[in-house]
């Protein structure tokens, strides 16, 4: 639990109050509705809705298929499960359903909760470390046409919810997050409107959602811990973490400058930090600046460990195209691959004084010729910062499956497994993942090893762990004509498909 009094992450823990060895968690995460959809939720409604363009005939959802076909979690979690364990994880996030637990307000699918009791064996089964997220952007449609996460009322339902879920599960389960990711959801659904309730610049609706949920978040960790056996229970937190830069300086790009300023804002890190460091909320309006300020009378908002979720930062052109730096390459999304924004979130993060948990980080690569430099680059950033000491307990991939991408649909491709909703690829380990599988496989399972392995690495190849001068000898400068990646060293013309030689893999362990 934050209080004034915690240790800087950085103090090097490597035994638990019980004098055994912190474990290092390796794995990939899911959210079970991306993978399994539901019969209602405020986000099945929406995937089926033609919002904000129904007039011309727009889907919410892009690409020709919608969450209806899935590679169905709920119902080969057996399977897919197994696929985990091969990879050489240790645990497994995943997403509890609110929309399928309580369909209805005060109503409890049973079935639904002894699917979960047999989700869990299979994790404990495989060896895998269940990690459990409340909400994870979905709830039931009665939740939301009560007016969702607007409204501070509606916090007593989400909490029972959650004290639900720990009484049922907390045998099994002992790493739980809150949320997942309350500022992308304000900003997907309330600033851009790609996500339920699909508002357009409603900004202060959003900062009033994201309040709430805050609020939500410390309401459901004291009642977690208040129920009987709650003590045992890790409740955290997991945020997203991005900010966004102009591609370049001067009068040129003084537009773009602001517009990333703001979206560093609305995007919402330095609101949640400051609030983790404080326990004091602040909204800011472009113009009218703060809009809404309060304080928790208890100080630091209560937290056992913080997720971080990871991917990139964003760089804006002069034009205000989402772009990349030179010597840096774009993934499928609308940002590049940058390890180095990995490090400097841990470190930032660290001065929470709370063990952190890497639950989210991956990379949408249709062609896979891209995947084995970013699990590299950003497994070693991770590794530089437990080697200088901080307290990052696991990594987790997103996500262990193709799956639909929120409003993107099935056109992002995060997948460690190949999965296609024609049926014509049935979870197929892409080449790419075989990077990480290595790293899964060699790394020591717990925090100390990892830590010794990591300095170790460092003495060799330097502070980052060779990270740069494997991205200047052998990684991407830039994207060549025809997709293919322009790569140091690569012989006459500088091209050459990118993937397994693009990676300056070190075996550690």
């Amino acid at each position: 639990m934050v209080s004034s009094g915690s240790k800087p992450a950085s103090a090097k823990a490597t035994a638990n109050g019980d004098g055994e060895p912190v474990r290092f968690l390796k794995g990939a995460a899911i959210s079970v509705w991306q993978n399994s959809g539901d019969d209602d939720s405020n986000w099945t409604r929406f995937a089926k809705s033609r919002w904000p363009f129904r007039s011309f005939g727009v889907s919410a959802i892009r690409g020709k298929y919608n969450i209806d076909k899935c590679s169905d979690f709920w119902n080969n979690y057996e399977r897919d499960i197994k696929l985990a364990a091969e990879i050489g994880s240790t645990t497994f996030r995943f997403s509890i359903e609110w929309a399928r637990i309580e369909p209805l307000r005060g109503v409890y699918d049973m079935e639904a909760v002894h699917r979960y009791h047999k989700m869990l064996d299979c994790m404990i089964s495989h060896g895998l470390v269940p990690n459990a997220t409340l909400w994870h952007f979905v709830h039931p449609t009665w939740f939301e046409e009560a007016g969702g996460w607007t409204k501070e009322e509606n916090i007593p339902a989400f909490v029972k919810f959650s004290v639900k879920c720990f009484e049922w599960f907390k045998e099994k389960i002992t790493l739980w997050a809150t949320f997942n990711e309350p500022t992308c959801y304000m900003f997907l659904g309330f600033i851009v409107g790609i996500a339920p309730p699909g508002r357009i610049m409603d900004l202060v609706t959003a900062g009033r959602m994201l309040s709430t949920m805050l609020k939500a978040h410390t309401a459901t960790y004291k009642a977690i811990k208040a129920a009987p056996g709650g003590q045992a229970a890790q409740v955290g937190l997991v945020s997203h973490h991005i900010t966004f830069e102009p591609q370049g300086t001067g009068i040129l790009y003084g537009v773009s400058k602001v517009l990333s300023d703001w979206m560093t804002y609305w995007w919402g890190w330095d609101v949640v930090h400051h609030w983790m460091m404080t326990g004091e909320f602040v909204w800011k309006l472009p113009v009218l600046g703060t809009w809404q300020r309060w304080a928790d009378p208890a100080g630091r908002p209560p937290c056992d460990w913080w997720g971080i979720n990871y991917y990139s930062r964003g760089i804006f052109s002069w034009y205000l195209v989402p772009s990349c730096r030179k010597a840096e390459v774009m993934t499928d999304m609308y940002y590049p691959i940058y390890p180095d924004g990995m490090y400097k979130c841990i470190k930032r993060c660290s001065e929470f004084g709370i063990p952190m948990y890497i639950t989210e980080t991956g990379i949408a690569d249709a062609r896979d010729d891209r995947r084995a430099l970013m699990i590299d680059s950003y497994m070693k950033a991770v590794l530089r910062a437990v080697a200088e000491g901080c307290d990052v307990r696991g990594f987790y991939y997103w996500t262990l499956l193709d799956n639909l991408e929120w409003a993107t649909g099935y056109t992002m491709k995060f997948g460690l497994y190949a999965w296609e909703p024609d049926g014509s690829v049935d979870r197929k380990l892409k080449e790419g993942s075989k990077t990480l599988v290595r790293y899964f496989k060699t790394l020591p399972d717990d925090l100390a090893g990892v830590r010794a392995a990591a300095r170790q690495v460092q003495g060799a190849l330097g502070d980052d762990l060779g990270v740069e001068a494997a991205l200047e000898e052998e990684g991407v400068t830039r994207v060549a004509p025809g997709g293919k990646l322009v790569v140091a060293g690569a012989g006459k013309g500088g091209e050459r498909s990118a993937g397994k030689q693009a990676v300056g893999m070190v075996a550690i362990g």
